[in-house]
């Protein structure tokens, strides 16, 4: 009858070897789950504002759309030749605006190098300068898409490129719509050589 004792022995023996590998990869799965859980919590758990705080909106940006306009090569005004090589990019907000762009590319091309040839090389020379070529510039693309875009006041050309809004009492019915949204809302000078 030892025998029989042994052979329960052994097969109990065996029968927890079975079960062990089972248990440690229970423990280790259990281990995984609470070690992920404390990991969320610590580092990506976002806590709630107090009932009372005023929650900031997220604003909602698009990505910036450019045009680029072929690289532009002038003769300057005034008595001794000089040339002028500029490359200019239009941002624009309005996804539909490259379109009408395009439409009227050749009228605008021929606004701004007009422009870019009645200026001397005493125009250009200053950053503030520059800045009011690129409002001249911005007005003169939108308003042959029918868009008015004033020009910024002298004391104002060094602070921003951006036209102010008309007032109200100078909009007229039939006219050319005012937004400093609409159209090209910037002019990029992407290069500028003067020789």
């Amino acid at each position: 009858m030892a025998k029989h004792n042994d052979a329960p022995a052994e097969g109990n023996a065996s029968a927890n070897a079975k079960k062990s590998p089972l248990l440690l990869i229970g423990v280790a799965l259990f281990a995984l789950v609470v070690g992920g859980g404390a990991a969320w919590f610590f580092l990506g758990h976002k806590t709630q504002p107090p009932a009372g705080a005023a929650e900031a909106k997220p604003k909602h940006t698009s990505a910036p759309v450019f045009v680029t306009l072929e690289p532009f090569v002038v003769n300057l005004a005034g008595d001794v030749q000089h040339y002028l090589q500029v490359g200019i990019d239009l941002r624009v907000v309005d996804t539909h605006v490259p379109d009408q762009i395009k439409v009227h590319l050749p009228e605008i091309r021929n606004s701004v190098l007009l422009l870019l040839s009645s200026k001397r090389v005493e125009d250009l020379s200053s950053v503030e300068q520059k800045n009011q070529l690129r409002a001249e510039i911005r007005e003169a693309v939108n308003q042959l898409l029918g868009i008015n875009t004033p020009a910024p006041k002298p004391e104002a050309i060094g602070e921003a490129h951006a036209a102010e809004p008309p007032k109200a009492d100078s909009a007229k019915a039939g006219e050319h719509k005012a937004d400093d949204e609409a159209g090209a809302v910037d002019v990029l000078l992407t290069s500028f050589v003067i020789q």
